[in-house]
């Protein structure tokens, strides 16, 4: 920091008009003179803390934007990862319903097959309990013919 422009002898004359001694009057002229000087800042100090500050600032902000751009990136890798594994379960769901759908077709086929088995063993029983049928009426038939001759 640079002095500051302080009139020291008109701040004297002004003391020892008031009524102070000139010695004292300059001794607390000097001493507020040092006083001032030291702690006043010139535009000149102003620019280079402003200038100081604005480097400050730029290399705040490119930093934050390397950071910025470092989360974006590691966001999109993420989020492609995730679109990947997502792609992939449903291919993997995809696969399963398609082995369901196999094994309903299977079992349907095989209940077809049944069903057709049950219904012919039904008819062969059907058949069959026809011709038991027919063979009791025709014995019925045999036993009436014989009981009416034997009574007749």
């Amino acid at each position: 920091m640079s002095a500051l422009a302080f009139d020291t002898h008109r701040a004297v004359k002004a003391l020892c008009e008031a009524g102070t001694a000139e010695p004292l009057a300059e001794a607390f002229v000097e001493t507020i003179g040092d006083a001032v000087s030291g702690n006043v800042a010139t535009k000149a100090d102003i620019s280079a803390s402003e200038a100081a500050l604005r480097a400050d600032v730029d290399r705040v902000e490119t930093t934050l934007k390397a950071g910025i751009a470092e989360s974006e990136a590691r966001v999109q890798v993420k989020i492609a990862e995730v679109q990947a594994e997502t792609k992939a379960d449903i291919a993997g769901v995809r696969a399963e319903v398609a082995e369901v759908r196999t094994e309903v077709a299977n079992v349907w086929a095989e209940m077809k097959t049944d069903i057709g088995l049950v219904r012919a063993e039904i008819g062969g029983l059907e058949g069959r309990l026809y011709r038991q049928l027919w063979l009791m009426a025709v014995g019925i038939v045999g036993l009436t013919v014989a009981l009416v001759k034997l009574l007749g």
